[in-house]
């Protein structure tokens, strides 16, 4: 029997890749990067932007998803990272040829157009940090966030050079900073409710220009019975007020006493790298069968996981310089079983881009301030190893 083939696609389209094989299908993956471990978990891949700009390049991603709608056996497509900024996608008149396996265009709108989103939360008595559509008098202790970014890169302190320029667009709008620890919950809904899988703590590093970059998660971790009950109701009506099916995730803020909803993701997040590894079928096959109004029936928590679960890391790697990657490079970072979304020998690797990114596997009960150090120390490698590989690839010439 012919196995059904899914398209991933997005920013970097590895992690969908690598869980939608394990589901058993075959493979088409479109992103930026073709990286080397996502080349090995497909059938075929097409690059869809250029990794220079971190950004998708919309006709060149609906070119190879109407190429993908006209091959046999093509059972639809999952987007990942980057259709924020081109959500018109989301409704290409390629399906039903191709139909997305996500959520509709109405559930997206519902939880990215600032708008309507913190309307919402204001409805249910959801709390949320102060906001604005325009930009506030006295700008300090302000952000201004765009509703089309993703990552953080989109994130500016109010009054930063260059707001003026876009700040009258419907998906800006300026938020009152508010303390606390950057958190999410990762979540599958089926249109009316919602399971909770895990929260996570992000990982969240200036990065030039960009002071709220997100660099990586931490969980699954725990958090005070009362919060999580507040959480799961604020998901649960969330989802019930905007039909939201599939992995999505919800980010918050969490200062020990108080939480604030910052933001819904309504797509699979790259945390679910955290948990695809305990849950069977893969993460992406429940994602589909939500997405087909198929019951999920997930396993009870103590079958798919230990009573205390192991304490995952992963964290991208930026790199400081330019570099090209050499053969040894590639090789010794495939050797360290850690190491994922290794770029392909060839390729540049401008300064201030993404390098690759590293994971950790701790004890239960390791807390997330020693998953960090882990990481951390992970990370310091790779940029060392780049140059090492390089004098060793000129000393054989």
């Amino acid at each position: 029997m012919n196995q059904p083939t899914l398209v991933v696609a997005g920013l970097s389209a590895r992690m969908l890749a690598e869980s939608a094989r394990r589901a058993g299908w075959r493979v088409i993956a479109l992103d930026l990067f073709g990286d080397v471990d996502t080349r090995a978990a497909v059938d075929d891949w097409h690059q869809i932007g250029d990794p220079a700009t971190l950004q998708l390049d919309p006709a060149r991603t609906y070119a190879a998803l109407e190429r993908a709608a006209s091959l046999p056996g093509v059972m639809g497509w999952v987007a990942g990272s980057g259709f924020e900024s081109c959500p018109e996608l989301l409704q290409a008149s390629f399906t039903p040829a191709l139909p997305l396996l996500g959520n509709s265009l109405h559930a997206y709108q519902a939880v990215r157009t600032p708008a309507r989103f913190f309307g919402l939360l204001a409805a249910h008595g959801i709390p949320f940090p102060e906001t604005l559509a325009r930009r506030p008098r006295e700008t300090n202790g302000w952000l201004r966030k765009d509703a089309r970014g993703t990552g953080g890169w989109h994130i500016r302190r109010a009054g930063a050079r260059g707001d003026a320029v876009c700040e009258k667009h419907p998906d800006v709008y300026f938020q009152r900073s508010c303390p606390g620890r950057s958190m999410s919950a990762l979540f599958i809904a089926n249109g009316s409710s919602a399971t909770v899988l895990g929260f996570n703590e992000q990982i969240i590093v200036p990065q030039r220009r960009h002071p709220f970059t997100w660099r990586g998660a931490i969980g699954p971790v725990q958090l005070p019975p009362s919060l999580t009950t507040q959480l799961h109701h604020a998901i649960q009506t969330i989802v019930a007020s905007t039909g939201l099916v599939g992995l999505n995730s919800l980010d918050f803020l969490f200062d020990s006493e108080r939480f604030f909803v910052l933001e819904v993701n309504p797509r699979p997040s790259a945390t679910m790298a955290l948990y695809d590894a305990h849950l069977l079928p893969s993460l992406l096959a429940l994602h589909v069968r939500a997405c087909k109004g198929e019951a999920l029936d997930l396993p009870a928590p103590a079958t798919h996981t230990p009573p205390t679960p192991q304490i995952r890391g992963e964290q991208v790697v930026f790199a400081r310089a330019s570099h090209t990657v050499s053969p040894a490079f590639v090789a010794r970072t495939r050797q360290r079983g850690w190491c994922h979304d290794i770029p392909a020998a060839g390729s540049a690797i401008a300064a201030g881009t993404p390098l690759c990114s590293v994971s950790v596997t701790c004890a239960p009960g390791t807390s997330s301030e020693a998953v960090r150090a882990e990481l951390a120390a992970r990370a310091s490698t790779i940029e060392p190893i780049m140059k090492v590989s390089h004098d060793d690839f000129i000393a054989l010439r």
